[in-house]
């Protein structure tokens, strides 16, 4: 749930039936993070904050448009762009550029993380991702929506994206095709969820076309009681870990994650959390991560 940071960070500026507005939300977190390897254990604190600011208007002849940017933003214009984007909508559909995932990571997306924050990417899967400034094209119909994106071109490469989700009542599936035209990698990934009362199940595959590598896959459950959520995952990054997790381990091929963790709702955007990842590689150390704290949302 977001709020409005400050009554002074909304600017409404009226044109008519047109109208412009700047508003603030943001998030944190603060708490313990903890890893156990062959080399040590270390226990460290962690923490964070993030500002987002959010501008928004219409034009005359009914077309949105609107922009975002975070406290932390880096390479805002030119051919860096982090952080940070502008769009314009309409009956057409919506075109986005800026720090843009791209159509495959929107709509495929990630089955569910565990812990307040530091460890909650253990679960993904990878995808090629975009080179920013990247563009995208976004058309929803119904329970159908659609994507297209490209990156932008980088000493002659260029990514490309492609998704398309169905989501109805309490079902999803999703669809993504990328590519990367420099290492001529092509990366499918299909994604489906479900819930079923309290539970719902979420599920990963990806499969790339390397050489001799095998497919990627997740799944995990997510189990709602009150203002308790408990959490588990299995991520098994197959032959093609270096690809899929993105190494790391330098040196080491990271088979497995398996995860554990739950969060109880405090109310008013401030929840506890925590979770342990147990991670597997082949030829170095396994590792165990975990982490306990708040997490706060304005």
């Amino acid at each position: 749930m977001k709020h409005t940071l400050l009554a002074t960070g909304a600017l409404v500026l009226l044109a008519g039936t047109a109208a412009a507005e700047v508003t603030m939300s943001g998030s944190a977190r603060m708490g313990l993070s903890y890893s156990d390897t062959a080399a040590g254990t270390s226990t460290a604190f962690s923490s964070r904050v993030r500002v987002v600011f959010t501008a928004s208007g219409e034009t005359d002849s009914g077309l949105s448009f609107g922009a975002s940017v975070r406290n932390d933003q880096s390479g805002q214009g030119n051919t860096s762009n982090n952080d940070s984007t502008v769009y314009i909508s309409g009956a057409f559909g919506k075109v986005t550029m800026g720090d843009v995932s791209g159509a495959a990571d929107a709509l495929v997306g990630q089955v569910s993380g565990v812990g307040y924050g530091p460890n909650d990417a253990l679960q993904e899967i990878k995808f090629v991702g975009t080179h920013k400034t990247a563009v995208s094209y976004d058309f929803s119909a119904g329970a159908l929506s659609l994507g297209v994106g490209s990156g932008q071109l980088i000493s002659g490469d260029r990514t490309y994206n492609v998704g398309a989700k169905y989501a109805a009542g309490s079902y999803a599936v999703a669809l993504g095709w990328e590519t990367d035209t420099f290492t001529g990698v092509d990366l499918v990934s299909l994604s489906g969820s479900a819930s079923f009362g309290a539970a719902t199940v979420k599920a990963k595959v990806a499969d790339s076309d390397v050489s001799g590598a095998d497919a990627a896959y997740a799944v995990s459950v997510d189990y709602v009681t009150g203002a308790t959520k408990i959490t588990a995952f299995y991520t098994d990054y197959g032959n093609d870990a270096g690809f899929f997790n993105g190494g790391h381990l330098s040196g080491s091929t990271d088979t497995a994650h398996l995860g554990f963790g739950g969060s109880y709702d405090l109310g008013g955007g401030a929840s506890a959390a925590g979770g342990i990842v147990m991670q597997n590689n082949t030829g170095v150390d396994d590792r165990t991560f975990a982490d306990v704290g708040l997490k706060f949302a304005f």
